[in-house]
């Protein structure tokens, strides 16, 4: 069952096969297409040169990229990389462990936070079961008080020559 071709035998599946891959084999136009052969209407010296031109152009162009590219510092100064001692391999779990430390520290603040009511009793925040015009009324009333409490305590300051009298000044 073998054929004999160009002085060998080669069983007919074989050649069925060969057949089959020279038909789609592609033509010599679409190799020079995608760069596998040379184009032949061009001498080889001159595709020898306008590879190396285009090695050249690349190469430029990727020492503008780099010579325009960030530092690490940089970098780290925008948030895009994190300040770290870490190996790279670390800098991961480190984050993670990191975020994991915030959120605990945040729950136990959260967990230590004064009540409303404690704020309010601190003047800390204004009690909100009062009315705007009441609690301007009572923040001015307030105002008012402290100011009586210091006139008199400016009405009881002891003057320069009392002060000179009992030595605090000279």
């Amino acid at each position: 069952m073998s054929t004999s071709t160009a002085g060998s035998t080669l069983p007919k599946e074989a050649i069925t096969v060969l057949e089959h891959k020279l038909e789609r084999r592609p033509t010599r136009e679409e190799l020079e297409e995608h760069n596998v052969l040379k184009k032949t209407n061009v001498a080889p010296a001159l595709q020898a040169k306008e590879e190396e031109l285009k090695r050249s152009r690349l190469e430029d162009a990727l020492e503008k990229k780099l010579e325009h590219r960030p530092t690490k510092d940089e970098l780290e100064d925008h948030n895009i990389l994190k300040r770290t001692s870490a190996a790279p391999a670390l800098q991961a779990k480190q984050l993670e462990l990191e975020r994991s430390r915030l959120e605990d520290t945040l729950e136990k603040k959260l967990e230590h936070r004064p009540t409303k009511d404690e704020l309010e009793e601190h003047n800390v925040l204004k009690k909100t079961n009062v009315a705007p015009a009441l609690q301007a009324k009572e923040d001015e009333l307030k105002r008012s008080r402290l100011e009586d409490t210091l006139e008199k305590k400016l009405e009881h300051r002891p003057t320069k020559d009392e002060l000179v009298e009992q030595h605090i000044l000279e």
